[in-house]
């Protein structure tokens, strides 16, 4: 499994933005430019270039890429059975994670929490990890942010992984999953962030 990070899309101006967006396919530019906003534009042409990069690097797929879509929405590579991915973005990164098996991926700006989006989110042995939340060098109030985040992006990662979007079972989906999906989170402080892969443990 391979995934990648770019965190200095501030790096990006709108010429630049302009360039890369010749470089993509018809189909992906439309898509681009639906977004009304630069930054989302940027976003959304940084993570399809992060796909690109991984395809053409490690797996050697330098032609045109298109997309199918399931049930839910979730994207697959068309003609490129085997590989998997799952891009995210946020408005301090993009990231894309690309694999021989199913894949989810979230990244997530830090400062989102509140506590009624946690109490409305959170399952309660969540909620009573947050109460106590504790980083080294983060005031309370930070920590509590940032085990949220930690705990929304698996949420989100699962999500992507299963391919079912936003479900009822949001809440209490993490221990659904224990005994049969595998984290690697990614917290970058300084750059405000927290990205988290999700897939499902294969035996050893």
């Amino acid at each position: 499994m391979y995934y990648r990070i770019n965190d200095r899309l501030s790096d990006i101006s709108e010429d630049s933005l302009n360039e890369i967006l010749s470089r993509l396919p018809q189909w992906r530019q439309d898509v681009v430019m639906r977004y009304k906003h630069f930054s989302k534009r940027r976003e959304s042409a940084m993570a399809f270039s992060l796909l690109t990069d991984i395809l053409r690097e490690e797996y050697a797929i330098s032609e045109e890429i298109h997309f199918v879509f399931g049930e839910h929405g979730k994207p697959s590579l068309s003609g490129c059975e085997g590989i998997f991915f799952n891009m995210s973005h946020c408005k301090e990164a993009v990231a894309c994670a690309v694999s021989e098996q199913e894949v989810g991926i979230d990244i997530e700006s830090l400062g989102r929490y509140k506590q009624s989006l946690a109490e409305h989110t959170l399952s309660a042995e969540e909620l009573s990890l947050l109460s106590h939340a504790s980083f080294d060098g983060l005031s309370p109030e930070a920590s509590k942010d940032l085990l949220f985040t930690i705990i929304w992006t698996k949420k989100e990662a699962v999500l992507k992984l299963l391919g079912t979007g936003i479900t009822d079972s949001l809440t209490n989906i993490l221990s659904q999953y224990t005994e049969t999906i595998d984290f690697n989170t990614i917290i970058n402080i300084p750059k405000k962030y927290v990205c988290t892969i999700a897939t499902f443990k294969t035996e050893r």
